[in-house]
């Protein structure tokens, strides 16, 4: 009986021997989670964009939005909640369509090995990825490095890569004009480790939460007597030419280290109510953007008080939009004489020069799109730069700026007219 009972004990544990590579293999290869990036994660992405799950359009990344709406999905249909997307959760989701993962699948571009063990380094290098939802000494170094230039701002290193992390990561790649996705790629780790890697700066064009609060704080002072936007145009360039003017800084329109310091500080020198010298993005004299182009300026202006107002089909403002209402209504108060058309009217308007190349688009110009399931012109938008448009869509909610980098828009997008 002993005997028995010690060969019962050899046999478990030399199952469990090998139950934490097997059970390694099913968690990393088996189960899309937050962080991962891959076609896999797309098709999940569709199909719960597709049963109304996920709100936002596809990108191929698993980040929070797609947490939430696994989530969601787990919690309706009665399965184990864990916001990660297993055999079950995704049989449960795509029915007949299910198939199971390749276990050779490339997670965030890196072939997966069912037999890799997870890295431990202890610093950032050149071939490191990090997303959102990381956690290690790997994310506490990419905090430093960010603080070390003004990009991250909270008082302590946490090692999580939350969502503090990834506004300074958007920021950093936004001052280096490089595609803002809030991932910390092998490209970005790179330039943030050179030496002389800038400063977190703003400039005009640039648009986001931070913009609007330089806003609110240039008003505060008195030297911006328009509406914050969050978009740096020719209002908020002359605003910010006045304010260095007065305070003895280079007078560029650029908020870099030294203007934001100042801007910032308790003895600040402060304006009048009329120091940006206009309200109108198209005027002309020290608010003049540097593009050069207040045209576009001001419609990208206009585009941008319209941020949060809801989708609705067949609308042209100002209360609500569909897509080309969105743009009708940004052209039409912008001073562009243009009839109420579809998104492919739009598309082809014969005056304005088309653009083919997602590599020459300009801010202004009019982006469009197909569908996964149709060839034809059936979203529309205004390109902002960066990578980034504004919009108005059911999967944004309405009028929000979205990014064209990567997922649906990038593997959808047909061209674009320039109007200025």
């Amino acid at each position: 009986m002993f005997k028995k009972l010690v060969a019962g004990i050899s046999v478990c544990l030399a199952v469990l021997a090998f139950a934490p590579f097997s059970a390694m293999a099913v968690s990393r290869y088996e189960v899309l989670q937050i962080g991962d990036r891959d076609e896999w994660v797309e098709a999940l992405q569709e199909k719960l964009h597709e049963t109304d799950y996920l709100k936002c359009n596809p990108t191929g990344y698993f980040g929070t939005d797609t947490q939430n709406a696994v989530v969601q999905f787990q919690t309706d249909k009665g399965l184990v909640v864990d916001g990660k997307a297993g055999p079950d959760t995704r049989r449960a989701l795509f029915g007949d369509d299910y198939s199971e993962i390749d276990s050779s699948r490339e997670v965030n571009g890196i072939k997966s090995d069912a037999t890799a063990s997870p890295s431990s380094s202890s610093d950032i290098n050149s071939g490191t990825t990090l997303n959102p939802g990381d956690k290690g000494s790997e994310v506490s170094d990419l905090q430093q490095r960010l603080k070390d230039r003004e990009y991250y701002e909270y008082s302590s290193i946490t090692g999580y890569y939350g969502p503090v992390t990834t506004e300074a990561v958007e920021k950093f790649q936004r001052t280096n004009n490089l595609p803002i996705t809030g991932i910390m790629d092998a490209e970005c780790l790179s330039l943030l480790k050179s030496e002389g890697v800038k400063y977190y700066t703003m400039y005009p064009g640039d648009s986001g939460d931070d913009i609007k609060a330089m806003q609110d704080r240039l008003n505060a002072l008195g030297y911006f007597d328009a509406t914050s936007t969050g978009y740096f145009g020719s209002i908020t360039t002359g605003a910010v030419k006045s304010f260095q003017d007065a305070n003895g800084l280079s007078v560029d329109g650029v908020v870099g280290k030294d203007t934001r310091r100042v801007l910032y500080s308790d003895d600040v020198k402060k304006g009048s109510s009329g120091s940006s010298e206009s309200s109108s993005e198209g005027s002309s004299g020290s608010s003049s953007s540097s593009s050069g182009n207040s045209d576009v300026d001001r419609m990208i202006e206009i585009a941008h008080t319209q941020i949060g107002k809801p989708y609705s089909y067949g609308s042209s403002g100002p209360n609500s939009y569909d897509c080309s209402g969105f743009v009708y209504y940004c052209l039409k108060n912008s001073g562009v004489a243009t009839s109420r058309l579809s998104s492919a009217g739009y598309s082809n308007v014969s005056r304005w020069d088309t653009i083919t190349n997602v590599n020459s688009l300009q801010a202004g110009d009019l982006v469009y799109f197909k569908s996964d399931k149709s060839s034809s012109v059936g979203h529309i938008g205004i390109y902002l730069g960066g990578g980034s448009m504004i919009h108005s869509a059911p999967s944004s909610g309405g009028v929000a700026v979205s990014s064209m980098s990567s997922g649906y828009y990038a593997r959808n997008f047909l061209g674009a007219k320039r109007v200025f």
